[in-house]
């Protein structure tokens, strides 16, 4: 992967970046200034630069071309929401949205180049750490946090350039690199789906085990954030016992919020956050946040909507239906309040945008998480614990008080619904269609304007990866992902 071969050591730290030299660095990763850079061996030598190097990880996650752009995809290429056609945004997931992406896109290439430097800067923690001059405590906790990380990465990673484990775990994965690779170290090749999944758990297992229980900012990796990550990670498998498990342990302690929560834009964490990006003002991601795109008042990159089918599956007196109400608007439809500009979709006004302030970005809620366990537990046949857990979701909702009459496929099929209503704009719904085996069906919309119907296992429905990395890594270039 790209920024995987090191010829030379130069970590960034402060609130830029850490950052190691690598084999096809873009340009403008040389260029920092010398002031917010040291070579690996300073940086790990005090605990001060320690942390800075650890934050400059951190760092590395709000760049709005990497985890933003990533969330904003997984929505756009489902069925559920659309981008507007020929929205002044310029032309931001217009490729996504139509399955369009090559192995130049940009945007794909993002996600590889920044995933492969989150990764490599785990990976100088790895190596780096054990001969650290700190507590035999902080390098445990040091190198469990960077663990998590690298693990985290690599499930955004996985999903993204390869088939998911529940349509084909020997199909060809991503490169797994368990430590910084010197000059003449072989440059890796692609492992196979099942073994990166062996090793995102393996590190998450590490991570569970070693960092404190004490941690309870939600802008770091925490235990329950861990678990949280675990929890998905083996929905994803299929390893539903698990799943359930670890949904319970990561939502233990982050009771749901109030239904009016929900309604005030989430810039702010609430009793529900697990995990977020604590976005400062200086990370200056501007229009270029994820409110951005979803914004209803034209104040940003407003362009994103939903469907006509996907507005119409909330109930009259659900409380999330507000999320599409638009304040002032003389359009507005007198029996919802929401708007529907002809054509395009109705409007979101679920995530507050700003320019003013920074724009936090949730990552994980247990809301997420009582779903991942009702889902779980019901295709484990215990549907009792299925439909409690489904319920702590509706009641907040305000559209149940008493348990789902559904049973079997019917109430998965609930369940999987109360996921899109939930966590529509928060980056689920594409990888939910793949791990489900659905595929992306948009036949039969009259507010798409791409029609696609890409079946469970279609190429398309892998990303490619990025020509750039292909052409600094020869092992790679037969490895494309097919149809590219």
């Amino acid at each position: 992967m790209k920024n995987i071969k090191i010829y030379k050591t130069t970590i960034y730290i402060g609130t830029l970046l850490l950052l190691v030299n690598l084999t096809a660095c873009k340009k403008e990763f040389l260029e920092v200034s010398p002031t917010q850079q040291i070579n690996s061996k300073e940086a790990f030598s005090s605990l001060a630069k320690i942390q800075a190097a650890m934050t400059g990880i951190y760092d590395l996650t709000t760049f709005s071309g990497y985890t933003n752009n990533m969330i904003l995809s997984a929505d756009v290429k489902g069925n559920d929401v659309m981008i507007v056609s020929g929205a002044a945004n310029y032309n931001r997931f217009v490729a996504q949205y139509q399955f369009i992406e090559t192995s130049s896109n940009g945007d794909v290439g993002a996600w590889w180049e920044y995933s492969g430097k989150v990764i490599a800067n785990a990976n100088q923690f790895v190596a780096n750490i054990p001969t650290s001059p700190i507590t035999d405590a902080q390098k445990t906790e040091f190198l469990a946090e960077a663990r998590a990380l690298r693990a985290y990465t690599y499930f955004w990673l996985i999903r993204w350039f390869a088939q998911p484990y529940t349509v084909n775990p020997d199909a060809l994965g991503v490169p797994i690199v368990r430590g910084p690779l010197g000059p003449n170290d072989p440059t890796p090749g692609r492992d196979k789906v099942k073994d990166v999944y062996a090793f995102i758990i393996d590190d998450l297992k590490y991570a569970e085990t070693n960092l404190p229980a004490g941690r309870t900012s939600v802008y770091r990796m925490t235990r329950a954030a861990i678990q949280g990550t675990l929890a998905r990670v083996y929905l994803n498998m299929g390893n539903w016992a698990e799943a359930s498990r670890y949904a319970k342990l990561a939502r233990t302690g982050k009771p749901l919020s109030t239904a009016a929560a929900l309604l005030t834009g989430f810039n702010t964490a609430t009793t529900e956050w697990i995990y977020g990006i604590n976005v400062r003002t200086d990370d200056n991601q501007g229009f270029l946040a994820v409110s951005s795109f979803y914004d209803p008042y034209d104040s940003g990159y407003s362009s994103f909507r939903v469907t006509d089918d996907f507005f119409n599956s909330f109930a009259a007196n659900d409380e999330r239906k507000k999320q599409f109400l638009v304040k002032s608007s003389p359009t507005a439809d007198p029996s919802t309040g929401a708007y529907r500009r002809r054509g395009e979709g109705y409007l979101i006004n679920k995530f507050d945008f700003t320019t003013t302030t920074a724009n936090n970005q949730v990552l994980m809620r247990s809301a997420e998480m009582y779903l991942i366990e009702a889902e779980a537990e019901a295709r484990l046949s215990n549907e009792p614990a299925a439909k409690q857990a489904l319920l702590a979701v509706q009641q907040r909702a305000g559209v149940a008080t008493v348990v789902s009459a559904n049973t079997g496929d019917a109430l998965i099929e609930e369940i999987l619904l109360e996921r899109n209503k939930e966590l529509y704009g928060e980056g689920h719904k594409f990888f939910d269609l793949l791990r489900t085996k659905k595929g992306v069906n948009r036949t039969g919309s009259t507010v798409h304007w791409k029609i696609v119907n890409f079946p469970s296992g279609d190429n398309r429905l892998v990303s490619p990866i990025p020509q750039s990395e292909l052409d600094a890594n020869p092992v790679l270039k037969p490895q494309q992902n097919p149809g590219y």
